[in-house]
């Protein structure tokens, strides 16, 4: 029989899950007494992990995802950007806020993460977080709904 995994307490005296659980995504709430579990990490705004391209110009969550990966994997170019509506100054900080999310994304390896989408969505760029941390295979994304 293998040994258990090692489990930390932490300060609050709640036990983390051990780091090699699966990792998985999970559901933010505002319910009373609701809180963060340990070793998990919230991921929404306004934190590094925050997706910029929320709802922008009304394009919609499931675009915002997508433009969310293809950021993080750096197949936005500042021509597409720009293309896109962004100015120079917004391009330049895109540029330096994905150089920090990939030089800090090791930190979220083998842990779950915390954001607002419901537990049902196909579209959160939590999803994109965890795939990348734990260098899984891209999830399939189905394609955007038709712009109104």
């Amino acid at each position: 029989m293998p040994p258990a995994p090692s489990l930390a307490v932490g300060s609050e005296g709640r036990i983390a899950p051990p780091i090699n659980a699966v990792p998985r995504r999970l559901h933010r709430t505002r319910k009373r007494n609701a809180y963060t579990p340990m070793g998990a990490v919230y991921v929404g705004r306004p934190t590094l992990w925050g997706n910029p391209f929320s709802d922008r110009n009304r394009i919609g969550h499931a675009r915002s995802v997508i433009l969310y990966r293809s950021w993080l994997e750096g197949d936005m170019t500042p021509r597409v950007l720009l293309a896109a509506g962004f100015s120079d100054a917004e391009i330049d900080a895109l540029r330096r806020w994905r150089e920090r999310v990939l030089s800090r994304l090791p930190a979220l390896a083998g842990r779950n993460l915390q954001c607002w989408c419901t537990p049902t969505s196909a579209w959160c760029h939590a999803d994109v977080l965890l795939s990348l941390a734990n260098a899984r295979p891209p999830i399939p994304l189905a394609a955007p709904p038709p712009a109104r």
